[in-house]
């Protein structure tokens, strides 16, 4: 048993004694056994079949074929898939609205009608008249009337811009403060509105597009995805957009449910903006021979992927609203079987390592498709490939195979506020 214990620890980037500790404890929790041994092997097989897939399936033990190789086919696989996307969706011009009606459409029919718990549009406008968004009001010609702005704009529109035209350090100390005398009759239940912004939009979007990989975002108290306008595409820009707006979808209607929880508790506002803030507590797990699991609500990895806390048993909830994206892309390949989206097709908590550069040494590559689509998108060599989303995937897939998917959503969103989960 240790060998597969030593496996996993080795795709989770810790030690074999985390996960026999694991092991030992979520056992007592689940009355399963054999877990671990069954999702590595579950990770061979799939890590072997798509190596055939790939054109490796010549090779006597394709394990052994270079970690570069196989990461570079892994992103022509993406590139390629992208270029069926384009034609999918008519080739959207993502520098329009109507360029971008086709994909946005596609993905409104994929995830159904979704209600949330949102801010009222009356309050939202309250907000823009107590702080005006003074950059905004002179960008669009309205010097000092928000009055007029707020009478002739679209308040999403208005909404989505503050998060790229508007100083942060302003958003934070200054626009959202008020936010703290929310209470719960100042929300209610309408759908989510996916949105892309008008042309006019363009410009100053690009200082935005300086800090972030994509031309998009979201407002999850607003209930708001949209998507900035781009004079430019970029290669890949169809297929992340498309896994992106789902996510963004499912991370917003997760939060509406944890708001509209959170609105029954006195501390309703603290625990909302708690949440916004997206904050992973450094308080070490509680050690009292149970199973402790931190609660990771972002991925630390993009900043630090050696985090400390990465290496321990943890749940996260980003993973999490991807694997729902998952679930929406595997429908839409079943629809359109050429599309060749099902490759992908449970491939989010997969990975192995393989020898790189001929040496002895070992370099993990993820078979995952959010992983390989940003690294398209971003153009990376394979030294800056992307792995932080497989491993997240993993540790909560770890964590569904002893206890089910309807337990991690309940105790991701029963204990986002304390930081962790003890069973």
């Amino acid at each position: 048993m240790s060998l597969e214990a030593k496996k996993l620890a080795e795709l989770l980037r810790t030690s074999e004694d985390v996960i026999l500790n694991l092991e030992k404890n979520m056992e007592k929790v689940s009355g399963k056994k054999g877990v671990i041994s069954k999702i590595v092997k579950e990770n061979e097989y799939k890590v072997r079949e798509k190596l055939i897939e790939l054109g490796f399936g010549k090779d006597k033990n394709p394990f052994n074929t270079k970690a570069e190789d196989i990461y570079n086919a892994l992103i022509k696989k993406a590139e390629k898939d992208n270029e069926t996307l384009l034609k999918y969706f008519y080739k959207p011009d993502f520098s329009t609205i109507a360029g971008c009606r086709s994909l946005v459409n596609a993905i409104k029919e994929l995830v159904g009608e979704l209600k949330g718990f949102y801010l009222k549009e009356d309050k939202a406008k309250e907000f823009l008249k107590l702080n005006p968004p003074k950059k905004i009001m002179a960008s669009l010609g309205y010097g000092n009337d928000i009055d007029k702005m707020i009478k002739q704009e679209d308040l999403f529109e208005i909404f989505a811009a503050l998060r790229f035209v508007e100083d942060s350090e302003w958003l934070n100390n200054v626009f959202f403060k008020p936010y703290k005398n929310l209470t719960k009759n100042d929300f209610e239940e309408r759908e989510i509105k996916v949105v892309a912004l008008p042309e006019r939009w363009e410009g100053i979007g690009k200082k935005f597009l300086g800090k972030k990989l994509h031309h998009m975002s979201h407002l999850k108290e607003l209930g708001l995805v949209f998507i900035i306008p781009i004079e430019k595409q970029i290669k890949g820009d169809v297929l992340y957009l498309f896994f992106m707006i789902l996510h963004y979808i499912y991370e917003t209607d997760w939060h509406s449910k944890l708001f509209k929880i959170y609105s029954q508790d006195k501390n309703f506002v603290d625990k909302m903006i708690n949440a916004l803030k997206v904050d992973v507590t450094e308080d070490p797990l509680p050690n009292h021979g149970k199973a402790s699991w931190r609660i990771v609500p972002k991925y630390l990895a993009k900043n630090n992927p050696n985090d400390p806390r990465l290496a321990e048993p943890h749940i996260n909830p980003e993973a999490w609203h991807y694997t729902r994206t998952v679930s929406a892309i595997e429908k839409f390949a079943k629809r359109f079987p050429d599309s060749g989206l099902d490759f992908w097709d449970g491939l989010d908590v997969i990975g192995e390592s393989f020898p790189f550069n001929s040496s002895k040494k070992k370099i993990l590559v993820s078979f995952d498709l959010f992983d390989n689509g940003i690294a398209l998108l971003q153009k990376a060599g394979f030294e800056s490939k992307y792995l932080y989303h497989q491993q997240e995937a993993l540790w909560n897939y770890v964590f569904i195979e002893y206890m089910g998917k309807k337990i991690i959503d309940k105790v991701m969103i029963d204990n986002l506020d304390k930081g962790f989960v003890v069973l």
